[in-house]
């Protein structure tokens, strides 16, 4: 079942630059142990349009075989039109259970017509329910329509507006959020969760923020969301343009102690990402408290 939290795991390197498959699998080990109740592989987070499709398919192999029981979600970040279609293909093969797709990041226009028959064509070959990712800031937009009239599962909306959420519910289909200070009141207008990347370094947080609004402990589920924005904001601040991903693989190894290693060019880590203001929410995160499950 796709819904509370999923987290869009970071993606460890060796030195040589390979997928460090272990430190991947030890990372999701805690974040489900810390309560998230399923993964994304390959997202913005897992440096996904940085990935081959034949790097993916070995690596989701592995993940899937370490967490037979869990939900895992793989995302197709491909360009090329024939690299989307053998990364669905590829993904078909999988006991996975979603395939997220991202528009081709670079061909904008403002028509929908090439976007609906992008999606027609992907919804003709992929095997699993199939999620569109709207992400305007990164990619095309995936007009509501299009999640709502086809055959889909629902959307990822990190467009960090609540209006596409809501009008994607309101036909009908689910949504899944990217923008963590939208969760709540999403979650309050209907979202079935988060896909959320803060969850690499706060995942019980949000899965309390998840399980609070669901048992509508609205306070409960702000209180603890307020830590988790205050966090994020330290990190981006820390890591300017998209350096956080880096922030958050280092940040992450601290907490669990496994070395996620450094992020594929033209990504790089250049600093300590442990800032004092870091330290600081950190802190406070480790020690708000969430409600224990009797």
């Amino acid at each position: 079942m796709i819904q509370d939290l999923f987290v869009p795991s970071v993606t460890p390197f060796n030195d040589d630059g390979t997928i460090h498959v272990d430190a991947l699998i030890a990372h999701c080990d805690w974040l489900l142990t810390s309560g998230a109740s399923g993964l994304m592989l390959f997202g913005t987070t897992g440096e996904g349009s940085s990935l081959s499709v034949a790097e993916k398919v070995t690596t989701a192999k592995a993940v899937v075989a370490a967490f037979p029981d869990v939900p895992v979600i793989a995302s197709v970040m491909e360009n090329a039109l024939p690299d989307i279609l053998d990364a669905v293909r590829a993904f078909n093969e999988l006991p996975l259970a979603a395939t997220l797709v991202l528009p081709p990041s670079y061909l904008r226009e403002t028509q929908t017509d090439g976007m609906r028959a992008l999606f027609e064509l992907i919804v003709s070959v992929c095997e699993h329910p199939l999620i569109a990712y709207h992400i305007p800031g990164l990619a095309p937009p995936v007009a509501p329509s299009i999640v709502v009239d086809l055959p889909l599962w629902g959307a990822k909306d990190s467009g960090g507006d609540i209006t596409y959420t809501d009008q994607v519910l309101a036909g009908g289909k689910p949504v899944m959020v990217g923008a963590e200070p939208l969760l709540l009141a999403s979650m309050q207008h209907g979202a079935s969760g988060g896909i959320c990347g803060v969850g690499n370094v706060a995942p019980s947080l949000i899965a309390e923020v998840c399980r609070a609004a669901r048992e509508d402990r609205i306070d409960d589920a702000q209180r603890v969301l307020d830590v988790v924005v205050r966090l994020q904001r330290a990190i981006i601040e820390a890591a300017p343009d998209m350096e956080w991903i880096a922030a958050f693989k280092s940040i992450a190894g601290s907490l669990h102690g496994s070395d996620l290693g450094a992020v594929r060019l033209p990504l790089k880590s250049r600093r300590n990402y442990l800032t004092p203001a870091v330290q600081e929410a950190l802190s406070e995160a480790a020690n708000v408290g969430v409600h224990q499950e009797s």
